[in-house]
């Protein structure tokens, strides 16, 4: 953990958010006195999920996945909805 003075800390809070960002952790001082701690959220990944995001197989913004735009038909021209539902009867 590092020192960093509010007046630093404001000059160029984007840099060191990218720093945060990338698992880095700062204290933040007025005139030499620690008053806050900046540090990355801690968010609870799926081992697996986590393990493919260390190794760049996949990328994540931390938000909820929005899902396919596109719906993938299957041969036949049946969506995968009204095969799932099939198999379901």
């Amino acid at each position: 953990m590092a020192d960093v003075g509010i007046r630093e800390i404001k000059n160029s809070l984007s840099h060191y958010l990218g720093r945060v960002k990338k698992g880095e952790t700062f204290i933040i001082t007025d005139r030499g006195v620690p008053v806050a701690r900046l540090l990355p959220i801690q968010v609870d990944v799926p081992e697996g999920i986590n393990a493919m995001l260390q190794a760049g197989q996949v990328s994540w913004g931390g938000s909820k996945p929005r899902g396919s735009v596109c719906r993938p038909r299957l041969q036949g021209g049946k969506t995968l909805a009204a095969v799932v539902a099939e198999d379901r009867r």
